[in-house]
């Protein structure tokens, strides 16, 4: 079971980083790089068994984000490397990986129905990009519902 120590400063961050992502395309240094250290301190005071998960999870998360983002040509920003990378030292490395794949599903299936609907309705204008925050948070939201549950 997560602590409220956990769960509460992240789904702020993911909040925040959801707001800003929507309204300014960014996701700031000042909440991700912080969150990172803070959970990664947390987890060497209460939990020094796990810090390895939550350093694991850090280089995983942020290093296959940062690998994702290269092979894309920038589709995913810096922001969003470091947001996976915050997940990971909040969660652990396994948790990141289903929240990663949560992620990925969703944004899939938006961007599809995205195209569809700019196919059948021709006037629509285009959208080129899809902001990734809030589909990290929902991922990590149907983690907390549904893996946390069970």
């Amino acid at each position: 079971m997560l602590s409220p120590l956990i769960v509460i400063p992240l789904s702020c961050a993911l909040l925040i980083a959801t707001y800003t992502d929507i309204r300014w395309r960014l996701i700031y240094n000042w909440l991700t790089l912080p969150g990172i250290a803070f959970f990664l301190i947390v987890y060497a005071l209460s939990k020094p068994a796990f810090l390895g998960s939550s350093l694991l999870g850090v280089v995983l998360l942020g290093g296959g984000s940062l690998l994702l983002a290269l092979i894309s040509n920038g589709q995913l920003g810096g922001g969003d490397i470091k947001l996976f990378a915050l997940i990971g030292a909040a969660l652990g490395w396994q948790a990141g990986l289903l929240i990663t794949i949560c992620t990925y599903l969703l944004a899939g299936c938006t961007a599809l129905l995205v195209v569809l609907v700019c196919r059948l309705l021709p006037g629509k204008k285009s959208i080129k990009e899809l902001p990734m925050a809030p589909f990290i948070t929902a991922g990590t939201a149907l983690f907390f519902l549904f893996i946390l549950r069970w």
